[in-house]
This record gives C-alpha cells, sequence and structure tokens, in this order.
C-alpha cells in the first residue's frame, strides 16, 4: 500500500518544490531590499556631488543647501558628523554611511551621510548631512518599515505559492490515488470490467499496462490450471509403465547378470523418484483451498517404512543412519505427510555421501541431520550458494508445502553438514512445545 511506504512521493514532491519557492523568496527579497538601499545610496551620492560642484563658499569656506553642509575642511564639518566618520575614512566619491537603529524592525532614530568630493579644478569639498528621527505622534498611524514590509510581502508570496502547489499536488495525486485503489481492488473477476478514466493520459496508459498484465497472467494461470487437470494421468501413466516394465525385467534378466540387474535396480528406483517428486509436484500446484481428508497416523512407522524404502540412495556410500524414534499418533493428511517426510529423509539420503544422518522424532518434531565426512565426492555445505545446487527441488518444495499445510518448517546449513526441522504443528504451536 501506498501509505505504508517509508518515503511519500507527494510529500517528497511538495516539500522540495515548497523549500525551493522559500528559497528563492528569500533571495528575491534579500536583493529587492539590497536594490532599495543602493539605488537611495546612488541618489543621495549624485546629489551630493552635484551639490558640492555648484556650491559657493563663505569666507569661512564653508555653505550650507538645503539640508547638506558643505566645506573645504574636515574641521569646518559639524560636529555630529566629525564624530561619526575620521578623517581616514573619507576617500573620493565613496559615500560613508552611520546609521542607528535599536533593531532591524524599528525606524532608525538618526543617520549621517558624508562624502568627498574632488572638483575639476583640483579643489576638495566635504559634503555631509544628517538626520534626526522626528517626534512621535500617539495619533500616528501605524507604520511599516521596508525590512518588514519585505518580510511580510514574502511571506504572502509564499503562503501563495504554497496554497498554489496544494492544489496542484491535490489534483495530480488524487487520480494517482485512484489508480492506486483501483489496481489493489483488481482482481480475477473484474479483469473483464471496463477500465475507469484516471484524468491524465499517462495514468490511463499505465493503467492499460497494469489491466493487460494481469489477463496475462491469469492466461497463464489458467493454462497451468488445465495442466495440472490432465497431467495427473498424462504422467502418471508412462510412470505406471516404467515400473511394471522394470518388474517384469528384473523377472527375466539372469541373476546372474549383474550389469544387467543394477541397470535394472537404477531404472526402478529413478521411476520410484519420478512417482514422488510427480506427486507432490501436482498436488502442490492445484489451487484449491479444501482440507484434505485426515487420517490416524502413526509417524513413527511411517518414517521406518520411508527410510527403508530409500536405502536404495545410500547404495555404495557410506553412510551410517541413526533413528532415535518415538512413538507418535497423529490425525494428519496420509499424502502430505508421506511427502513431507519422504523429501525430508531423501534429501538427506541422496546428499550425503561419506558421514552420518541421524533422524530424530520427538513429540511431534521430525529433525533429520546429515553430516559429511571429508570426501573428494561431498559437497561443500559451507558455501551459501550449495544450499540451493546441495539439495535442490526438495527444499523448495518443502518450503511450499509446509506453507500449504501450515506447518511449522525449518532448514540451516551446519558444519559440514545440515539440519531439517520439520514440525507438524504450526510455528506457534512448535513454538510452545
Amino acid at each position: 500500500m501506498v501509505n505504508d511506504l517509508r518515503l511519500s512521493l507527494r510529500r517528497y514532491i511538495l516539500w522540495s518544490l515548497f523549500s525551493l519557492a522559500a528559497i528563492l523568496i528569500i533571495l528575491f527579497s534579500i536583493q529587492n531590499s539590497d536594490s532599495f538601499f543602493d539605488g537611495m545610496d546612488g541618489m543621495l551620492k549624485r546629489t551630493m556631488i552635484r551639490v558640492a560642484e555648484r556650491a559657493e563658499l563663505d569666507t569661512s569656506g564653508s555653505a550650507k543647501i538645503l539640508d547638506f553642509y558643505i566645506s573645504d575642511q574636515y574641521n569646518e564639518l559639524p560636529e555630529k558628523i566629525r564624530s561619526s566618520f575620521k578623517p581616514t575614512d573619507f576617500q573620493p566619491y565613496v559615500l560613508l554611511k552611520n546609521i542607528n537603529k535599536p533593531n532591524w524592525f524599528k525606524r532608525p532614530e538618526s543617520a549621517q551621510f558624508a562624502l568627498l568630493a574632488r572638483l575639476p579644478n583640483g579643489d576638495i569639498r566635504y559634503v555631509s548631512q544628517a538626520f534626526e528621527a522626528p517626534p512621535t505622534r500617539q495619533t500616528r498611524p501605524f507604520h511599516i518599515n521596508r525590512i518588514i514590509y519585505n518580510i511580510l510581502l514574502g511571506l504572502i508570496a509564499l503562503a501563495s505559492f504554497a496554497l498554489a502547489l496544494q492544489f496542484l499536488m491535490r489534483s495530480v495525486t488524487k487520480p494517482v490515488e485512484k489508480l492506486q485503489q483501483w489496481a489493489a481492488k483488481l482482481d480475477e473477476k473484474q479483469l473483464d470490467s471496463p477500465i475507469p478514466s484516471f484524468k491524465y493520459k499517462e495514468l490511463d496508459a499505465l493503467a492499460h499496462i497494469i489491466h493487460n498484465s494481469l489477463q496475462d497472467v491469469r492466461t497463464a494461470l489458467y493454462r497451468e490450471r488445465e495442466f495440472v487437470n490432465h497431467a495427473s494421468h498424462e504422467l502418471r501413466t508412462p510412470i505406471a509403465v516404467i515400473r511394471s516394465s522394470s518388474e517384469l525385467l528384473q523377472r527375466v534378466v539372469a541373476a546372474d547378470n549383474i550389469k544387467g540387474n543394477n541397470a535394472i535396480a537404477r531404472i526402478d528406483h529413478a521411476s520410484k523418484t519420478m512417482a514422488d517428486v510427480t506427486e507432490t509436484l501436482l498436488w502442490l500446484g492445484r489451487d484449491t483451498h479444501e482440507t484434505l481428508p485426515l487420517n490416524a497416523i502413526n509417524i513413527k512407522t511411517m518414517i521406518e517404512q520411508i527410510s527403508e524404502n530409500l536405502m536404495y540412495l545410500l547404495s555404495g556410500k557410506e553412510v551410517i543412519v541413526n533413528c532415535h524414534l518415538e512413538n507418535c499418533e497423529l490425525i494428519l493428511p496420509k499424502t502430505a505427510t508421506e511427502i513431507m517426510i519422504g523429501n525430508v529423509i531423501r534429501n538427506a539420503y541422496q546428499h550425503t555421501y561419506c558421514g552420518s544422518v541421524k533422524i530424530n522424532l520427538n513429540s511431534q518434531i521430525l529433525t533429520v541431520i546429515n553430516k559429511e565426512k571429508s570426501s573428494p565426492r561431498a559437497p561443500n555445505y559451507i558455501e551459501k550458494e550449495n544450499l540451493d545446487d546441495g539439495y535442490g527441488i526438495g527444499i523448495k518444495l518443502i518450503d511450499k508445502l509446509a506453507t500449504k499445510l501450515g506447518w511449522s518448517y525449518h532448514h540451516q546449513v551446519l558444519n559440514n553438514g545440515y539440519q531439517v526441522v520439520l514440525s507438524f504443528c504450526t510455528r506457534q504451536q512448535a513454538s510452545d512445545l
């Protein structure tokens, strides 16, 4: 489900665009404020230069035009200007500023500006201007300074962008959520229903892809069901023919024909294996949830019989089999139980070349451990990839069978060996034993 994802695509896009917009608005707000003050400084600087060029000084070497004070000597500048700027601070055509503000959000209480201008004839002029904040009136309307104005304007722009982004994301994510809900509810019965429209052509194309994929899966599933329904007789018949023919050959071939008897024995053993695997695959491939017929089974007797029937797998091998079986009678599906036990024991016998196989039955738990001694024919069980190569389809079948039967099953690699634990009950019941 989309809600179970660790990262929501909708939130990721929303917060990414919102963060990008916030950064852009902040940068443009700072640029706007800087441009405003740069423009004001440029206007003031140009005005001070023009005043310096046109002012006529009196006998004391100073003059005053409007709020500008012009002098040809630093010492003739007003006291406030001299206290704010040192003689070394003055550079030709460089505007000096000293603005006294309690904080960013209040108007300046005072400000001093000064500039050194050089005339075409080589004379120098000091131009200065000082401001004082006007007295505050109680009836004065609310005032917003430039910084607060820029901040409020940026917040309004960001809020407007967030609302527009939310609307945009809703218009995009609603059809996506609709597609997700439709795909989650899509089953075999609804595949024949018409595909709804999801507003955008890309989503409609994705819906058609999902629908066509599920139709292909349904078609393949129907083919598999038909195969399972027909394969039962088609596979059992040639296997029965092979087994009956091998029994007939055993009677015909002379007892002293060792090679012939060995070949017949291999055919008989292979046919038994083929019959077991075929029954397992057919039962597992049936798509049915019906309860299998239950019978009272003596697990100990079944294990002894299966072990005896599979002894041909140990022919010519140096393998010691140790059985420690307790009496255990359970109500279980007989065929499925034989398949499970047969696969577990067959795998242990088939893939042990020189070593031991221990079969333990304690209460409802069957444990099969096979250990391999050092042998050039023995596989390396420590390597992980040999977990599948060594046990092949048997382990995979047991996994699926245990899942379908609801039994507890566990297998693990040991030091030069392998262990399988099969409990004829659920995992919760097995943990309580």
